[in-house]
């Protein structure tokens, strides 16, 4: 007999991701009774296996166990119902003591339900189903001893688990085929292994010669409404052909990218949100003379019309140049180049959205094989990302790719991880801690140690940074504090560097700080006193005078902090404020 008896419990469910609600825990204590008061071993043993399953196939249902009223769901087991041993009896069943390896079989358990448990609570309710279903396929791996539950993180598992819902959501225009593909039905106990191997075959069996080219697609849609495919790298290529396997998907479900060679001999062409047609892009030749030309009359436009009209230039023609290399599916290092002048360019014109595609461009790009690493900036663009992260709130993805870079520094396998030196990562690290501390010295001590496009990339969050710093300080002082203090904490004094003492402004010189110090105000809706003037308060060498009577400019701490808590509450109705 197992050691595993107990299989009717808010302990075994939750180890398996159940969300208990309070219907789904009344009909478990009934249904456990029950299960207590059958005659004999062979009929307890039954009726779990019918209550278990129920549970399990409510799991992996759409809509998971939220979607079944409990409440009215019956306790009676069928006299038909069929004895069916599910795959969460098989695991409770498993011997795990009887060899040498219990107490990693232990550890294995623990480690699973807690990635379980953590991969269903960031998963979103129409997934959690699908997750269930990653897991009982990660399993078998684990079984054969070909993974481990420590070698993935819940990120992968949600990839997992949308690779599996992408499979069962149904096309959305049917085309004839020679033996269609059923949908992915709910498993229940041996269901999913032959809907796998079913889902094979029949893949198999469609040729590819059936699948439509996009002209063929719509063949009464303008070529200029056609909207452009995704062929562009995704993801490693490992890792997308594990998940892949584990979805059941094969190499003749997935569209190939197609072969695209551009006839264009245009220098110069801006993006296009349609599909672009053969006679609109460019090839790599004529790609890298078209850099020269824009490059060489940026700098014109900047000597005829200003700084911002060349930038603006140059980015909508590098964005336009980066659309050719994509379609095309051309990587190699001209086209690391541009994305890498054309992310430093968004940098420096406060253009984050542009910045994040390069930058998510670049990481795929670095990891091919294709692309000579001794000429491209690895380095920076990786503190780039880990700041871009911290500053955006995505700590998540700051969590993964501090623990790859960690993993390749100790392994040495990962190319990319490797070649980074530790020294600058530690730097940036502590430069996010200052920016979330509002430490301003450090702040800036480490920005001076950093490439300009650092300073370009936290300037784009000073003002979201000195709210939440303004916040933090009215909420910890009372009584009136003078303009010249806050200004000091938000950054808005210089700081004197260099051996001749040259001043670093944080918003780059001083009609830019007074500038943005107004703006803050203005956006808070607090009124400045009268007698403040900016540049007489960065001059003031003291924040108090002499004279004791004298009066600075000052603000009440109790109704400037008012006025953030108000804006706050109004941000939080606005469906843009993550943008502030």
């Amino acid at each position: 007999m197992s050691q595993h008896h107990d299989v009717l419990t808010a302990a075994f469910l939750q180890a398996h991701g159940v969300a208990l609600s309070k219907p789904l825990r009344d009909w478990l204590t009934r249904v456990s009774f029950l299960a207590r008061a059958q005659s004999s071993v062979e009929k307890k043993e039954q009726y779990e296996r019918w209550a278990l399953r129920a549970v399990e196939d409510a799991v992996k249902a759409p809509g998971g166990v939220a979607a079944v009223a409990w409440s009215k769901q019956s306790t009676v087991m069928p006299p038909d119902s069929p004895d069916c041993v599910s795959e969460w009896w098989q695991e409770s069943r498993r011997p795990c003591a009887a060899s040498s390896s219990g107490a990693a079989a232990l550890h294995e358990n623990r480690t699973r339900a807690a990635l379980l448990a953590e991969t269903m609570q960031r998963a979103p309710a129409p997934l959690q189903p699908f997750v269930q279903q990653g897991f009982s396929l990660y399993d078998r791996e684990v079984a054969l001893g070909r993974r481990r539950y420590e070698q993935v993180t819940f990120v992968e598992m949600l990839n997992i688990a949308t690779s599996l819902q992408a499979k069962a959501r149904p096309p959305p225009v049917s085309l004839p085929a020679p033996s269609p593909t059923p949908p992915l039905p709910t498993p229940s106990c041996d269901a999913l292994a032959i809907q796998t191997a079913a889902t094979r075959q029949t893949a198999a069996a469609v040729p590819t010669s059936h699948k439509r080219t996009a002209s063929e697609a719509m063949p009464h849609e303008p070529p200029h409404k056609r909207v452009v495919p995704a062929t562009g790298p995704v993801g490693s290529l490992t890792d997308k052909a594990f998940f892949f396997q584990l979805a059941g998907i094969v190499d003749a479900d997935v569209a190939a990218p197609r072969e695209f060679v551009g006839m264009s001999r245009e220098l110069e062409r801006t993006y296009t949100r349609y599909e672009p047609l053969v006679e609109d892009i460019r090839p790599l030749a004529v790609l890298k003379e078209a850099y020269r030309h824009i490059t060489t009359r940026a700098a014109t436009l900047e000597q005829t019309e200003g700084k911002k009209a060349s930038q603006k230039y140059l980015s909508d023609q590098l964005k336009g140049m980066r659309q050719d290399l994509r379609v095309q599916n051309i990587v190699d290092n001209f086209t690391v180049m541009v994305y890498e002048v054309h992310a430093r360019l968004c940098l420096e014109i406060g253009d984050i959205g542009e910045f994040n595609q390069c930058q998510g461009g670049l990481k795929q790009f670095y990891a091919m094989d294709a692309v000579d690493l001794k000429h491209c900036d690895v380095k920076n663009f990786f503190l780039y990302r880990l700041v871009y992260l911290t500053l955006s709130g995505q700590y998540d993805s700051l969590s993964t790719e501090l623990i790859h870079f960690t993993n390749a520094q100790l392994q040495g396998k990962d190319r990319v991880g490797s070649s980074i030196p530790r020294e600058p990562v530690n730097r940036v690290l502590a430069l996010c801690a200052a920016c979330n501390n509002g430490d301003i010295p450090s702040l800036c001590r480490l920005l001076l140690s950093f490439e300009t496009e650092m300073t370009y990339l936290v300037r784009i969050y000073l003002q979201k940074l000195r709210i939440m710093w303004l916040k933090e300080i009215l909420t910890a002082m009372k009584g009136s504090l003078t303009l010249r203090f806050l200004m000091a904490s938000l950054g808005f004094t210089p700081l004197p560097y260099g051996k001749k003492r040259q001043l670093f402004w944080l918003d780059g010189t001083e009609e830019s700080a007074a500038l943005r110090f107004t703006e803050l105000f203005q956006t808070l809706k607090m009124e400045l006193p009268p007698e403040f003037s900016f540049h007489a308060e960065v001059t003031r060498t003291k924040h108090t005078g002499l004279n004791s009577q004298a009066r600075y400019p000052s603000l009440d701490a109790a109704t400037s902090l008012k006025a953030i808590n108000d804006y706050l509450v109004f941000l939080s109705t606005r469906k843009d404020a993550g943008r502030t």
